[in-house]
């Protein structure tokens, strides 16, 4: 991961933000429960200039200064104070019940606007799948099982070309 916030840094220093903000949303999609990286993100598009952007990722964090909430504050104006589209828009994908509290009291906020004007709370799963000790012998079990099945097809007609031949020296004698 250190690799890839060099990468960052050095698009950043070369310019290149675009770059830097496809990188950070990628470590976003793998790690969303760390939301120093949504705080960078947001850094970033309000060094740019694009306020709401920068108060879309900064939502779910502490603000740290009055530029932070105002920015926050545009970016929630931007949708109408809209829950549910602010959930949409967001698509935090990860465990809240470890968030800091002001990040669970925003989200429990929003949910609970959403809930309250469309009847709905949009939740997303995990787009990556953390791999489990199980998922992994599953996967040992289904390479064994393939291997076997992979032997069974060759070794059928290599089975019956045997026969054939004994068939056939059978007849002849």
């Amino acid at each position: 991961m250190e690799n890839i916030f060099y990468r960052i840094e050095k698009d950043l220093e070369g310019g290149r933000k675009k770059k830097a903000c496809n990188r950070l949303r990628n470590l976003i999609n793998q790690f969303p429960d760390d939301l120093s990286l949504r705080k960078k993100l947001g850094q970033i598009y309000f060094e740019a200039g694009f306020l709401d952007e920068a108060g879309k990722f900064w939502i779910l964090s502490e603000p740290d200064d009055k530029e932070m909430e105002n920015a926050v504050e545009i970016y929630k104006r931007s949708l109408s104070y809209s829950g549910n589209a602010i959930l949409k828009d967001i698509v935090f994908r990860g465990d809240k019940n470890i968030l800091s509290d002001c990040a669970q009291r925003a989200l429990k906020d929003l949910e609970n606007d959403s809930l309250k004007k469309t009847n709905h709370i949009p939740e997303y799963k995990r787009k990556y799948k953390q791999e489990s000790k199980d998922d992994h012998q599953l996967s040992f079990l289904n390479k064994i099982g393939i291997a076997l099945l992979i032997g069974i097809i060759i070794l059928i007609p290599i089975l019956g070309i045997v026969k054939l031949f004994e068939l056939i020296k059978l007849l002849l004698n």
